[in-house]
């Protein structure tokens, strides 16, 4: 029998919209990022186990996560059934965690009494009526700083010493279908719902996602919906969140009915979305390490007569593959990768939402192993579907300039503080769209663009001489004997008398995993001798740019030599910003570089930060390294980049001044110089 105070809770308390601020007052979000920066984690986590949770204990303690992680992570759910291991990230250095407590499941709900002061009280729900209550009740409750709650959890709680007030019963709300639910949502909460940010989750207690970012989503007051877009009223009534939404500084989470349905609902409003319906412990690892340990980029090879060819790995765009069976990928491959060239797709949200988790590939990443983006860009986007499906026409769906720009923008931002030079694009690309990666994303080396049922629309193509565009051989290429045929017609019907560029996506589902790639290579040196390498992808864009005289970044170019005035130069053009150019002279410095041969010279780039103490920045070019040409000044440098074109200028030698402030001892993280032969 219920206690009493359920039942007059029951009796008295009126369904009414909240009136509490949104929770994301707590937490620190700067503009232009659409998630925001969560606390270090606490030394110790608790920490419980999700199969210990019936399903709707899993709705209720996802929400607790988020709620106690917002002012500083201190609770976990782990999955006993992940594929790299329940504790693997956790234990994992550099991961933000230290230690942590597993409490056993008959304590769980002493865990909600223990951070009850934290919270408002309780939303109650029924999911008996309708399972879309579930994601109706984790709205309302991540407005109110509360937990969504079934009568049976809340009679669990109380005896566990915490006495929580009900500030909004949802049990006597009409409504039955999902888009009823929804519209209700949309307008009673929606308008205090962030826009930055909607998570799409499953509700349904079998084949559900009642835990995954969920804990974001109550953390940061985000709306949780399930809407099925191959329903044109459901896909209409998704579209209207979707277009309240800022496309530059908004992302979705979770997943959809089915993929092309929902990401092209998305893209159509320059929303990205971020496949997350299998990550775990998002408000957790969202509170790791803020520094980006980006990988140095070796020197590119020198450019030959051979047959240059990119191969990228798939699916990395997709943050619980990178949590889960890309660790085990990785891992397992450690024997293999380094021995040939390997591009692997990550997603530059992670730098927001699990900078640990990117930092552990980077750091135990060989010279041979290149990440790239996810497609296509920050968060998964179609801008152009080319496979027709239920609910997804075939066609452009991002077409609006302004949106175009939000998301090139966003994903410019997001793929620098990554360090990420190449984007892979599903599936097409619009010229409109093409010069809005161009413009906003003036970091980047090359992208791919999908090349499904061999459309003919889909080209390759080259934006205002230098950002490239290049059509993948076969897409998601799924087997050895596919990818090897493909290989082989190009390799024989090539002339041997210029440099030939081939570009394919390795689907990491089926039979292309790293081993296979390098067995493919080796086999392919047997049969054609000298006639064909594997190359990290930032390589074959600037070597393809090179054999078309195009400009390139050449601080990449083997040729190229650096000096400078003090300090050790080459930590200045190692590719990362992770290390630092430090100029012991104060007042002005210099970094000069040696080209071998003229160049055609055209733009510079320099990356730095507020304590770097740049104060301004002129690049000088010479024919002979001894009398000297300014062609350029900046005097007022922006962090974290400062860059500028010039009028293309013929020289062998080149050098940047720096001023520095107060005449104090200044630093870089890294340089640029971009020219062709």
């Amino acid at each position: 029998m219920p206690s009493l105070s359920i039942i007059l809770r029951a009796v008295f308390v009126v369904s009414l919209p909240a009136l509490a601020p949104p929770a994301v007052a707590d937490l620190a979000w700067p503009e232009g990022r659409p998630l925001p920066a969560f606390p270090a984690p606490a030394e110790k986590l608790d920490a419980l186990v999700v199969q210990d949770l019936l399903p709707d204990e899993q709705i209720t303690f996802s929400a607790l996560q988020g709620q106690v992680n917002r002012t500083k992570p201190r609770l976990i759910l782990l999955d006993e059934r992940a594929g790299e291991g329940r504790d693997t990230w956790l234990n994992t250095p550099g991961s933000g965690v230290d230690q942590f407590t597993l409490h056993p499941s008959d304590s769980r709900y002493d865990i909600i009494a223990k951070y009850g002061k934290e919270l408002s009280g309780v939303v109650i729900y029924d999911p008996s009526r309708s399972e879309h209550y579930r994601n109706l009740a984790c709205t309302v409750a991540g407005l109110e700083k509360a937990l969504p709650v079934t009568r049976e959890v809340l009679a669990k709680i109380l005896p566990r010493g915490w006495d929580p007030k009900v500030v909004s019963d949802l049990t006597e709300l009409p409504f039955k279908s999902a888009t009823d639910i929804y519209e209700h949502l949309r307008k009673e909460y929606w308008p205090r719902c962030t826009k930055r940010l909607i998570v799409s989750a499953r509700p349904f207690t079998r084949g559900g996602d009642l835990h995954h970012t969920r804990d974001m989503a109550a953390a940061c007051g985000a709306a949780v919906v399930w809407l099925d877009p191959r329903d044109k009223a459901e896909r209409k009534l998704l579209a209207s969140f979707f277009k309240d939404m800022p496309a530059g500084d908004a992302v979705a989470l979770g997943w959809y009915a089915t993929e092309r349905s929902g990401i092209t609902t998305a893209s159509e409003f320059g929303i990205g979305t971020i496949p997350s319906d299998f990550y775990n412990g998002s408000t957790v690892f969202a509170g790791g390490p803020r520094e980006i340990q980006v990988p140095a980029v070796p020197k590119m090879p020198p450019l030959e007569d051979k047959i240059y060819v990119a191969m990228f790995i798939s699916d990395g765009d997709n943050i619980q593959y990178v949590q889960h069976a890309m660790r085990d990928i990785w891992e397992r491959s450690e024997s293999v990768r380094g021995r040939v060239a390997l591009n692997w797709t990550i997603s530059p949200g992670l730098v927001d939402i699990g900078p640990g988790l990117l930092n552990y590939y980077y750091d135990s990443a060989t010279s041979n192993d290149c990440f790239v983006s996810g497609p296509s860009g920050m968060g998964y986007l179609i801008p152009y579907n080319t496979l027709e499906e239920e609910g997804a026409p075939v066609g452009p769906t991002m077409t609006a300039a302004d949106r175009i720009n939000g998301y090139t923008r966003l994903t410019g931002r997001y793929t620098d503080r990554a360090g990420l030079r190449v984007v892979t694009i599903w599936d097409h690309a619009t010229p409109e769209q093409r010069a809005g990666y161009e413009r906003n994303c003036p970091q980047l080396y090359g992208l791919t663009v999908q090349n499904f049922k061999d459309v003919p629309s889909v080209s390759a193509s080259v934006e205002n001489d230098r950002l490239r565009f290049e059509k993948l051989r076969i897409p998601y290429a799924g087997s050895y004997d596919h990818i090897h045929g493909d290989l082989e017609r190009a390799i024989r019907r090539w002339n041997g008398k210029e440099p030939l560029f081939l570009a394919y996506q390795m689907d990491v589902w089926h039979e292309m995993k790293p081993g296979r790639i390098v067995e493919l290579h080796d086999n392919l040196q047997r049969e054609f001798p000298d006639q064909i390498e594997f190359v990290r992808a930032d390589h074959y864009f600037n070597l393809r740019n090179q054999a078309e005289s195009l400009p390139y970044n050449l601080c990449l170019d083997p040729e190229t030599k650096v000096r400078a005035s003090s300090g050790d130069a080459a930590r200045a053009i190692d590719g990362t910003p992770a290390t630092h150019w430090k100029c012991t002279d104060g007042g002005e410095a210099w970094l000069g570089f040696d080209f071998g041969s003229p160049r055609t010279l055209r733009r510079y780039v320099v990356r730095h930060s507020e304590s770097d103490g740049l104060r301004g920045v002129a690049l000088q070019t010479s024919d002979d390294g001894t009398r000297w040409k300014t062609v350029d000044v900046q005097r007022k440098p922006t962090p974290p980049v400062t860059q500028a074109s010039f009028n293309p200028q013929r020289a062998r030698y080149a050098r940047l001044v720096l001023k520095t402030a107060d005449g104090m001892p200044g630093s870089l993280a890294d340089a640029e110089i971009y020219g062709s032969r």
